[in-house]
């Protein structure tokens, strides 16, 4: 197959409507790096939310897949709607970053790539809604066949796909994500403003960050219990939670805050005037919010378990995510200022090789594989 002058690609963004967690900051971000790399590539975005008022959706050109709202439609529809779409827009590359693989359909007039972020639903199926779950157990073990590239996010999250949906290693690329790194000149204006933004938001020094959705996975009783004992001993330290509002309405312990969602702008701040990140999850397959404090130079307080010690390296302190004690402990050293400056730097030395860039390059070359292979499903080693 000859090479197109231009690569046609589309971005499925099912579940990207609104206030976007990890896929969909994965899918947003890789967009704008791909685009920003001036690449011979033209992205449109296959949404099924035409009303949304995400500047994204105004920022790259749209095909409306409205069906395509619900998870059971994707998963019984999906198939037929995304193929005839990728035929009606002339698509080289469909790729889904969401995770489903909806590409049952006998359509071959386009490559089939997929992002499978983690393999949760089998190594902690009582971690996970059972929606995903279906679709790990029925979509996702047809993706070696109905793909014809499978994406991954670490090496890590490899090895458990490989195992558990039983894929060719060299079936699966790994293509880290990435950080938005701000200069010292930024970082600089930053600090400058912090203590005003602060403020405003009713926070003061010192407090510890949390960054995570409503899953059990992010371990958040336990860091509520490590920062309660935490506070026994140091009454003035705070606590601020960004993510979701809980299912349940939730009474906070005293010195805990909920800030819900935050724009870029806030959530950068908040990072950088934290003591750390607390981020000790259950498991990850990769942690974002790890590399975007590094890249503040924030320390991090992190799991020894599934890809986050491949994450951090050693720039951060790696804790027993299930031993509320050694979380603790992490969070009495970051209040030091030599270990929070420490680990602060390690952070922005470790973030340099996490840029979204990289990830965009990676993914390109996996489009470019794809096209010019005779099989259409190219090795990925040697692209991770």
């Amino acid at each position: 197959m000859s090479m197109p002058k231009r690569i046609k690609l589309g971005l499925f963004t099912y579940g990207m409507a609104s206030e976007l967690t990890g896929i969909g900051r994965y899918a947003r971000e890789l967009s704008y790096a791909l685009r920003r790399l001036d690449l011979p590539l033209d992205i449109v975005l296959l949404s099924p939310y035409p009303n949304s008022k995400l500047s994204w959706y105004r920022d790259f050109p749209v095909y409306p897949v409205p069906a395509l709202k619900r998870l059971p439609s994707v998963m019984v529809r999906g198939h037929r709607i995304l193929a005839q779409a990728s035929i009606r827009l002339g698509l080289d590359i469909l790729h889904d970053p969401c995770g489903i693989a909806p590409f049952l359909s006998t359509v071959r007039k386009h490559k089939k790539v997929v992002t499978i972020h983690d393999a949760i639903p089998v190594v902690h199926p009582e971690l996970q809604p059972l929606a995903t779950k279906l679709v790990y157990h029925s979509l996702l073990r047809w993706a070696p066949w109905s793909s014809n590239a499978i994406i991954t996010i670490s090496n890590h999250a490899q090895q458990d796909l490989a195992r558990t949906l039983n894929i060719p290693r060299n079936h699966i690329f790994v293509t880290p994500l990435g950080a938005a790194i701000p200069s010292i000149h930024k970082l600089s204006h930053l600090k400058s403003i912090l203590p005003e933004k602060l403020h405003d938001l009713s926070i003061s020094n010192p407090y510890f960050l949390w960054v995570g959705g409503n899953s059990p996975r992010k371990n958040l009783n336990r860091v509520l219990a490590a920062f309660e004992s935490l506070r026994l001993d140091i009454p003035a330290v705070q606590l601020i939670l960004v993510g979701p509002q809980p299912a349940r309405a939730t009474s906070w312990p005293f010195g805990v805050r909920h800030v819900g969602y935050v724009r870029q702008s806030i959530l950068e701040l908040l990072y950088l005037g934290a003591q750390a990140l607390v981020y000790p999850s259950l498991y990850e397959g990769f942690g974002v919010p790890i590399v975007e404090a590094m890249a503040h130079g924030t320390p991090v307080i992190t799991s020894n378990c599934s890809s986050m010690p491949e994450v951090s390296g050693h720039a951060a302190l790696i804790v027993d995510p299930t031993n509320v004690a050694d979380i603790k402990a992490a969070m009495a050293q970051c209040l030091d200022v030599q270990t929070h400056d420490e680990f602060g730097l390690r952070g922005r030395m470790r973030v340099r090789q996490f840029q979204w860039e990289n990830t965009a390059i990676q993914t390109f070359r996996i489009y470019e594989k794809l096209l010019s292979s005779q099989s259409g499903q190219p090795s990925g080693r040697g692209v991770s």
